[in-house]
């Protein structure tokens, strides 16, 4: 499946439509995937990385959100397409979060794998 988003991606691009479809589903994607890597941790390790994760992707889009706004009101660019807006924000974000968790799962694993068992 992460192979076939970015072809999508690639043929919407080039036909000029479907693309914005692509790249929320891209961000489905690796959202889901590691998700599911995250079920190989224990519940609280879990719930800490996936805490962490949306905290920080909170903080991302506020500071967006401000930027956003500055932009659209200092540069006076009010309209913009909505459906490909929302398609391209929501699959960044879920990207991002997918990445996010991913940093944190492999940090974890590091971790656990140092340890010494008997």
């Amino acid at each position: 499946m992460l192979l076939i988003w970015p072809i999508s991606f690639g043929l919407g691009i080039w036909y000029g439509e479907y693309a914005m479809s692509a790249v929320t589903g891209f961000g489905v994607t690796i959202t889901v995937y590691y998700e599911q890597q995250l079920e190989r941790l224990d519940k609280q390790e879990a719930i800490h990385i996936r805490d962490a994760a949306n905290s920080k992707l909170m903080m991302f889009v506020f500071a967006a959100l401000i930027l956003a706004f500055s932009f659209g009101v200092f540069f006076d660019q009010p309209q913009v397409p909505l459906l490909d807006t929302i398609h391209l924000v929501l699959g960044a974000l879920l990207t991002l979060r997918g990445l996010l968790i991913r940093s944190a799962y492999r940090a974890a694993s590091i971790v656990l794998s140092k340890e010494i068992r008997l």
